[in-house]
């Protein structure tokens, strides 16, 4: 038979999502889709897509670059939850990687 939970078992917190923190994971996904669309229109282009596609991936560049600083500013503050934060900075910074590299090969 199921237990009956005591009325003292909820805990209740002051704890909330930093809207920072989502806006941080927001511009990632945002920046991923663009990164898979620039990828798609390059390959399609046979690499030559022109201009316009490199100017779209510098942008993506500092879209990024803006995630990361708006998930860190989230990730400072007391009495949140994480998660937003964590995955801001974590999507932001691997794509910090992916463009810092890519820069790098020149592909």
């Amino acid at each position: 038979m199921r237990k009956r939970k005591k009325q003292d078992d909820f805990k209740f917190s002051d704890k909330y999502h930093p809207i920072q923190g989502i806006i941080g994971t927001a511009i990632g996904g945002l920046v991923i889709l663009c990164m898979l669309s620039l990828f798609i229109i390059s390959s399609r282009s046979g690499g030559n897509a022109g201009l316009w596609i490199g100017l779209a991936g510098m942008g993506s560049f500092l879209l990024c670059i803006a995630g990361f600083i708006f998930s860190v500013i989230g990730f400072r503050k007391q009495e949140i939850y994480y998660r937003f934060p964590i995955t801001g900075i974590m999507m932001n910074s691997s794509l910090f990687v992916v463009f810092l590299l890519l820069y790098i090969v020149g592909i």
